[in-house]
Parts: C-alpha cells; structure tokens; sequence
C-alpha cells in the first residue's frame, strides 16, 4: 500500500473530508486529492504535517508492511513516549499485571 493509499485510507477513518485535512496542514483540497492518488512526491515536512493531522506516526505512513495506528494508540502511544521513567514503569505494571494479560501474548 502505497503513502497516498494510507492516507485516503486513514482520513476516511477519522470521517474527515480532503478540505478539512487540507485546511489543517495549509494547503487546497485538490493538493490532498494529488497527494492520495500519488500525483505529488510529498517532503519530509509534509508527510509530518498530515501524519499529526492524521494521528498517526509518520513512520507508519512510509512503512510499506505496517498498518496505520488507529488514534487511541497514536495517543497511548504518544503519552508513553512523553512520560518520565517512573511512569512508563507504572504504565507497563499496570498492563502486564491486567487480569486480561493473556490478550497481550496472542498478539503477535
């Protein structure tokens, strides 16, 4: 899956149309639309700016085997990578000590 298909993909999961993404990162509907159907070579600067529009990492834009991560886990994601050791500590207790623990080691 190609970077365009991701984000058409991604952008309709959020429920937002090509002019709303557009008006977050500055530029026309129509640039969106060249974006999605892979029309434009995007910059580093751009795949940022729609990957934060997005909720999504832009690594998993670029990623051609990886799924998108919905927003819930961009944003778990997110705080993890923000909090300080001692939270990450408490954060990864708290999950591997869930009474549904075993969910974690089917996931492969």
């Amino acid at each position: 899956m190609n970077i365009g298909e991701k984000i058409k993909i991604r952008r309709k999961e959020l429920g937002m149309t090509t002019s709303e993404l557009g008006a977050m990162i500055g530029v026309q509907n129509s640039a969106v639309t060249k974006y999605e159907k892979g029309r434009v070579e995007l910059k580093a600067s751009q795949i940022k700016a729609i990957a934060d529009a997005l909720q999504i990492s832009p690594v998993l834009l670029l990623d051609d085997d990886g799924p998108a991560l919905t927003s819930d886990e961009y944003r778990l994601l997110s705080a993890y990578r923000a909090a300080d050791d001692r939270a990450r500590e408490d954060a990864l207790k708290t999950l591997l000590d869930h009474p549904k623990k075993e969910l974690l080691t089917k996931v492969k």
